[in-house]
């Protein structure tokens, strides 16, 4: 399991239960998820290394098949080249990850494939996005690239558009450049995150789920990678599963087919679902999404090891289907001062290593420092746990940030927090 995050501890943690801890390696992963049983690849350093090394590694241990959890993994071509010495690999390649790497790319392939999506126009410059502004507000501005959760803005009105635009083109926030922004139209309804495996012929969907991406309660404040989810999402039925496979997934794998795009791997597809049942796609990613991945790693009951690997080797339509619990899960991060602006790091973390029944620990930002975990990243760890309906999981998961502490620790208090 290649990444450091609380994404990868979920997988590693999942895969664990089926495999055995011993038999799933996680790298680089990161201080508290190793102190809370992950097991680290020997022999690779935990910065700097490449696929060459990697895949020396693998041959080692004699590894099966690399999972591939961020995104600068995909975008920097270690699924090509982990293919290209025999490794079995779990993630697109560099061509794949441009659904995810460009958000101009990814419209214009919605746009070929014919999935429900909103209307978009692509601009270069500060004075062509505040002249391609719809009439009505609120408007949708998308970074092209990668931007860690902080590129996409809902401006309510024009000066808050303006304000990305002069944060792209004048403060240079983002690099230099050159920059292109996607404008879309903004689409009512409600989030889903509909994860899929895909092995370039056959799909199979993961468990639904719904992210909260702002930092505050209410949906307030500004957008983060995520600070918390809930599985399965509470706005998918049946009917709309029925939707997205027909009118989204389908006509996906048939454009992966006429394009010759080789996708394998996880695509998560961001759906906003209107209050008809109408699926519109908002975005993709070519990986597990963080923290969706998390809610839903404690409701899968057996098959993720297998699925996992038939997705790697293109025999997905052979695999047994995944078991899943039927019961709901909800997960809520636990983020370091000022996040998501500057967070801070170093703060000593106390009780994170929790022996909670029913609670569930991913760890994400951690370091380690004098033998003792501190704060090294924006979302440090989450708390997840199970029930029967959203509020007692909420209440369990809840309950143990009761033991959970270190200065500046903020996290929203209404993750799940709506009727069943």
């Amino acid at each position: 399991m290649l990444g450091g995050g609380g994404r990868e501890h979920a997988l590693a943690w999942a895969l664990g239960r089926e495999c055995g801890a011993a038999n799933v390696f996680l790298h680089p992963g990161n201080p508290g998820a190793l102190r809370a049983g992950a097991t680290a690849l020997p022999g690779v350093p935990v910065t700097g290394f490449t696929a060459a090394t990697l895949a020396d590694a693998v041959r080692e241990h004699r590894i099966d098949v690399v999972v591939i959890g961020p995104e600068n993994y995909l975008a920097d071509g270690y699924a090509d080249d982990l293919r290209a010495r025999g490794i079995d690999v779990v993630g697109p390649g560099r061509a794949g990850a441009e659904l995810e790497t460009s958000k101009v790319f990814a419209k214009e392939f919605m746009r070929r494939a014919g999935v429900p999506t909103a209307g978009f126009v692509v601009v270069d410059s500060a004075t062509a996005m505040m002249q391609a502004l719809p009439k009505q507000f609120p408007a949708v501005l998308k970074l092209d690239g990668l931007a860690a959760g902080k590129g996409v803005v809902l401006a309510a009105n024009a000066g808050e558009a303006k304000a990305f635009g002069e944060r792209i083109w004048i403060a240079k926030e983002f690099g230099p450049g050159p920059h292109r922004v996607v404008v879309e139209d903004f689409l009512p309804g409600r989030e889903v995150s509909y994860l899929i495996l895909c092995d370039g012929k056959t799909s199979r969907a993961l468990p639904t789920a719904t992210d909260y991406k702002r930092v505050g309660e209410g949906d307030r404040g500004p957008n983060t990678g995520g600070m918390g989810s809930v599985s399965p999402s509470p706005w998918m039925t049946d009917a709309i599963g029925r939707a997205v496979e027909t009118r989204v997934v389908q006509p996906i794998l048939a454009t992966f087919a006429r394009e010759t795009l080789d996708y394998r791997g996880i695509l998560y597809i961001g759906l906003m679902v209107h209050a008809d049942g109408t699926p519109n796609v908002l975005e993709f990613n070519a990986r597990f999404g963080d923290p969706e991945t998390q809610a839903i790693c404690l409701r899968l009951d057996s098959g993720l090891a297998a699925s996992l690997a038939a997705t790697a080797r293109g025999t997905l339509a052979d695999a047994a289907p995944l078991k899943v619990k039927n019961e709901k899960s909800v997960y809520v991060v636990a983020a370091a001062e000022n996040y998501p602006a500057t967070p801070t790091d170093g703060d000593r973390i106390e009780g994170a290593l929790l022996e909670t029944a029913g609670v569930v620990t991913f760890f994400a930002g951690v370091k380690e420092k004098d033998g003792a975990l501190v704060t090294g990243g924006g979302r440090v760890l989450g708390h997840g746990a199970l029930g029967d309906d959203y509020e007692s999981a909420r209440h369990r998961a809840y309950q143990a940030f009761e033991e959970t502490r270190w200065r500046g620790m903020h996290y929203r208090r209404d993750i799940g927090k709506f009727q069943d």
